[in-house]
């Protein structure tokens, strides 16, 4: 593990020719709360006036990249929706190579507005009646009566052992308060569901889409590939900057990509001590600024 630097802007500067594309974490990577970190306006600036690929990847399904976008601006950082690829963006080339494209689909909860799946080019419905005419199941996100979908989900699964388990956000948990409160994620719902199979004799795998699995990775770096044509985007000379070690490094080291965590999140010093194998970064920095 290098550690070069303590703030990541200075050392980017110089090192930015060593990569061919960045990705970026959001939440404790670029703001914190509401509010935009030190240097991450800046940062995105540089990228954009140096016609640098980049891109924010987040694991949150639940809102649009358009209304993420809106977030961002307002915390300080002005980022485009076009910037934003969603752990929901990669249903796109999941649908596309799955023959998916056109089929009907059953979203547990919602995935965005616009929806992520209607994008991807499926047809949404989330009719109990109609679970049972579907290609596939999406656990999605959001608040919504959990019991009713999740039993019709395993029934389902009972009739359908090798439809597709589709989980955008692998999340199990996620922050849901000020006083420390959380809630439990898409990832959380759909292990339950697939504990529940395996109680039944039915092995049923999900297919994860987010950090830190490969497919937003790949998802990603092809995205990358054709927005800067005439750049040459090498999918292991792409760094991943982030503050998770066990989605934003896990991810990237597992998925071939560089990483560099960015001590500014929900990873402190103590935690970084104990990292090892594939949950050890590249490099570490305080701080973007």
């Amino acid at each position: 593990m290098n550690r070069p630097a303590q703030k990541f802007f200075e050392w980017w500067k110089e090192k930015h020719n060593d990569f061919s594309g960045i990705l970026f974490d959001i939440d404790g990577t670029l703001i914190s709360g509401k509010h935009a970190l030190p240097g991450a306006s800046e940062l995105i600036s540089w990228l954009r006036a140096h016609e640098y690929p980049f891109y924010l990847l987040t694991n949150d399904g639940n809102h649009s990249r358009q209304q993420k976008s809106l977030f961002l601006c307002k915390a300080g950082v002005n980022v485009n929706y076009e910037e934003i690829i969603s752990c929901a963006s990669a249903l796109e080339s999941y649908a596309e190579n799955n023959a998916l494209k056109g089929s009907k689909v059953f979203v547990l909860g919602e995935l965005g507005n616009p929806d992520y799946a209607e994008e991807a080019g499926l047809l949404v419905t989330r009719d109990l009646k109609e679970i049972n005419d579907v290609s596939a199941i999406i656990v999605g996100e959001g608040e919504y009566d959990w019991q009713p979908y999740l039993t019709a989900a395993l029934n389902y699964f009972v009739k359908n052992r090798e439809a597709p388990l589709v989980v955008p956000n692998p999340d199990s948990y996620w922050p849901a308060g000020r006083k420390g409160e959380f809630g439990i994620g898409a990832g959380g719902k759909a292990r339950f569901l697939v504990s529940l199979l395996d109680e039944m004799g039915i092995e049923k795998k999900p297919v994860y889409l987010g950090k830190p699995y490969k497919a937003i990775y790949e998802y990603a770096v092809e995205a990358m590939r054709r927005k800067f044509i005439g750049k040459t985007v090498h999918f292991e000379r792409v760094l991943m900057l982030g503050d998770s070690l066990r989605s934003d490094i896990l991810g990237a080291n597992t998925a071939g990509l560089s990483s560099a965590l960015l001590l500014t999140g929900i990873t402190g010093h103590e935690q970084l001590k104990k990292a090892s194998g594939d949950l050890l970064p590249d490099y570490v920095f305080d701080s973007i600024a």
